[in-house]
């Protein structure tokens, strides 16, 4: 395991001083812990937040420009540290992020080397729960077995082939199918982070369930996929815990 860095360890110290005094050790903890979507490599939102120099890197190497930096409003404690966006783009873990990483807060090897998350389905959200005929989350999904659909033609999301790429939530045309309702999410598919609360959903949340539950810590995270295969990087360049072949 990477040590931590100096800048990583003063940045989390820092911000952890300043919780004190509004909730204390446990608020600090909290918020290190706070269940982010990350990018390849990460082991955990606790020890991205200790590791990380908030060097931004590894935002500068990602090549579909979805790696974003935590703002202060989401935490305090992991402020600066990566997470993902897929409103643009999607994974395809090309790993340069990782390779870019100078701290290995991002490293190979390891169970959620290419695990980023889990989809879940927005029912409120979503057109094919309302409307049915749209299957787009299923015919883009690169990770076969990952989406299907129920007997409705609904989506239906299996954790232990979904590895959380994104690729569903970037190409839900959810919001431009749907009048607009500002109480709804924009995406009628979303990736989370599997140690959150609605992770542990049936597969399917509303807007109001994903917005409690998409940062709150479950007291278990689900396991990282077992069974999709996701395809290689652009050019199979690279193959999960190796480097360049």
């Amino acid at each position: 395991m990477t040590d931590i860095t100096r800048r990583g360890f003063l940045a989390a110290g820092v911000a952890s001083a300043a919780l004190v005094g509004v909730g204390g050790f446990g608020a600090a903890t909290g918020q290190a812990d706070r269940p982010f979507v990350r990018p390849p490599g990460a082991e955990s939102n606790a020890r991205l937040a200790a590791s990380c120099n908030r060097c931004q890197r590894c935002l500068q190497a990602c090549p579909y420009g979805i790696i974003t930096p935590v703002p202060l409003s989401e935490s305090l404690v992991a402020y600066g540290t990566p997470l993902l966006a897929f409103e643009h783009g999607y994974c395809d873990f090309c790993m340069q992020c990782v390779d870019a990483c100078p701290t290995d807060a991002l490293s190979y090897g390891g169970p959620r080397e290419r695990d980023l998350g889990v989809a879940v389905v927005v029912k409120d959200a979503c057109v094919a729960w309302d409307w049915s005929g749209c299957t787009v989350c299923k015919d883009e999904c690169p990770v076969e077995g990952a989406i299907t659909l129920d007997d409705h033609d609904r989506p239906v999301v299996h954790p232990d082939f979904c590895d959380g790429c994104g690729r569903c939530e970037q190409v839900c045309p959810s919001a431009s199918l749907r009048a607009y309702d500002s109480s709804v999410q924009n995406k009628g598919i979303v990736v989370v982070s599997r140690a959150c609360a609605s992770a542990h959903a049936a597969r399917s949340v509303t807007s109001e369930e994903l917005g409690t539950g998409r940062y709150e810590r479950a007291s278990e995270a689900l396991a990282p996929h077992s069974q999709g295969v996701h395809p290689n990087g652009p050019h199979d360049k690279k193959e999960a815990g190796h480097e360049n072949a």
